[in-house]
């Protein structure tokens, strides 16, 4: 066999294996380069929440003339409300053994409530109100919590008036353990139908994934029983109400000029409520029970100009009213993708913080249908509950 034979015989194979390699990986690279995989920027979907409320009309017995004019009292409250992340700054340190966050979200909010006086003509009172809230989660055991809530209301019977209002809230929470949690700040609400400065206190004992009891005031106490990973259970107390522009075209403050009046109505509600997370995008909520400390007052700016940033101290009208069942109903939709939260129980915190002080102080408390009964296996997890943990550039 010539030389030249047995070159062509050993190379040839060589220089086909060399090729084939050459191709493989160039091919391989390309791929890898055209490889553009896209997490989500955020841990907070968008979320849209409808909430309907109403409860029977009581008669006002009393002999006060504006009682007798009222005749009763009922409510029928329907509320629209958003929030929506603008913006997330994740951080790890060195080590990648602490991960600080900051969210920073937008919130809106309109409620339609029309009390039922059928001495009156029906009252349309509007609240509508655009907000900005911060949550900062250490990575360690603490979070903070900013929001900003101005909102304006004002009565479909006097066009062109209005009366703007803030709502707003400040607090730490501290996580010593994922059994139990603790909340201070202060808050400015007109829930109890005054303009009140108040601190805010709460505390939690047990998982947020399980059963747990929570006592936040002035906005609720509550108790959480997860009956499946998609079901749960609670029992709570919470105060409603709020402070509204009122015309005065029915003369109900009689003997003055006043075009307006403010209305303000506030109550406890106590009962049962089944939260139900049908899938990630689509939840909705029933509850049931009491509405007891019934209270409606009328007051006028004029009578307390003085005041105008305090509580209000004068009125010239105000009724206790007795108890009554209750209704409440909503749904929940969300939208986009979100990060991975695992089993982070400080972002379950920063959701409940989320979910726990809704947009536009209406105390309406939203499910956390993102934390659910853990029940998965180690071999059901899926490739959503990962993904966060993986850099495609390693």
């Amino acid at each position: 066999m010539s030389a030249y034979l047995k070159y062509r015989l050993l190379f040839r194979p060589l220089f086909s294996l060399g090729l084939l390699f050459f191709y493989v990986s160039s091919t391989a690279q390309i791929a890898y380069d055209s490889l553009k995989v896209k997490t989500p920027k955020h841990f907070f979907q968008t979320a849209i929440v409808w909430d309907a409320f109403s409860k029977p009309k009581q008669a006002l017995s009393d002999t006060d003339a504006i009682s007798k004019r009222l005749k009763n009292y009922g409510v029928k409250q329907y509320n629209l409300s958003f929030y929506t992340p603008i913006a997330t700054i994740n951080n790890f340190n060195r080590d990648s053994t602490i991960n600080d966050n900051t969210h920073y979200l937008l919130t809106g909010n309109f409620m339609l409530l029309q009390p039922q006086f059928d001495g009156l003509q029906q009252h349309q009172l509007t609240k509508i109100g655009l907000g900005f809230r911060l949550i900062h989660n250490t990575g360690k055991k603490g979070l903070f919590f900013a929001e900003f809530s101005p909102f304006v209301t004002s009565d479909n019977t006097l066009k062109g008036a209005n009366y703007w209002r803030l709502a707003s809230t400040l607090l730490y929470s501290h996580l010593f353990s994922e059994r139990f949690n603790l909340r201070v700040g202060v808050t400015k609400s007109f829930l109890w139908g005054n303009r009140l400065y108040m601190p805010f206190f709460g505390i939690r004992i047990g998982k947020l994934d399980g059963v747990n009891f929570s006592f936040q005031f002035p906005r609720n106490i509550n108790f959480q029983v997860p009956v499946s990973s998609k079901v749960k259970l609670n029992a709570f107390a919470r105060p409603q109400g709020g402070m509204f522009l009122f015309s005065n075209v029915d003369s109900v403050y009689f003997g003055r000029t006043d075009r307006q009046f403010h209305f303000t109505r506030y109550e406890v509600l106590v009962g049962f409520r089944l939260d139900v997370a049908v899938s990630n995008l689509f939840s909705f909520y029933v509850a049931g029970g009491v509405s007891g400390r019934n209270n409606i007052t009328l007051y006028s700016e004029r009578a307390n100009a003085k005041y105008k940033r305090l509580p209000l101290r004068k009125t010239f009208y105000e009724q206790n009213i007795g108890s009554t069942g209750f209704l409440n109903v909503g749904l929940v939709l969300k939208f986009g993708n979100s990060k991975s939260i695992g089993k982070n129980y400080n972002l379950y915190e920063a959701i409940d913080l989320n979910n726990g002080i809704d947009p536009g102080d209406n105390n309406l408390i939203l499910p956390n249908s993102e934390i659910r009964k853990a029940n998965l296996k180690t071999n059901q997890l899926k490739l959503k509950d990962i993904q966060d943990l993986i850099d495609f550039n390693e």
